[in-house]
C-alpha cells in the first residue's frame, strides 16, 4: 500500500515538477582571458610554441577557439536536453543526469567533438 501512494506521489512529483538536466555553463569574458593567459604561459613555458603573430592577435585568437569550444558544446547538451525531454516520461526509473551524460556523449562521438 506505501509503494502504490509512493507510486502516485513519484508521478505527482515529476509532473509538477519536470526533471531538469543540467544547464549549459557560461563562461565569463574574465575566466575565458584567465584561461587563455594561463594556456600562453603554460606553453610558452614548455617551449610548446614560437608565435608568428602578435601578443594580441595570438590571444585574440585562442580567445575566439576557447569560444567556440564552449559554443559547439552547449549545441550538443542542448540536443541532449531536448532528446532527453521526449523520453523522460517513459524512463522514469532511470538517473536523468546519467542519462544526459550518455546522451552527450553519444551525440558528441557522433559529431567527431571530443569532451
Amino acid at each position: 500500500m506505501e509503494s502504490t501512494a509512493f507510486t502516485q506521489f513519484a508521478h505527482w512529483f515529476f509532473a509538477t515538477y519536470p526533471q531538469s538536466f543540467p544547464q549549459p555553463m557560461k563562461i565569463k569574458p574574465e575566466q575565458l582571458e584567465r584561461m587563455t593567459n594561463s594556456l600562453l604561459a603554460s606553453y610558452r613555458a614548455k617551449e610548446l610554441i614560437s608565435p608568428k603573430a602578435t601578443e594580441p592577435e595570438l590571444r585574440a585568437k585562442i580567445m575566439a577557439i576557447i569560444n567556440q569550444n564552449f559554443a559547439e558544446e552547449e549545441v550538443i547538451e542542448e540536443e541532449a536536453r531536448k532528446m532527453l525531454a521526449s523520453y523522460a516520461r517513459v524512463a522514469k526509473d532511470m538517473d536523468p543526469y546519467k542519462m544526459f551524460l550518455l546522451a552527450k556523449q553519444k551525440l558528441a562521438a557522433k559529431k567527431g567533438f571530443i569532451l
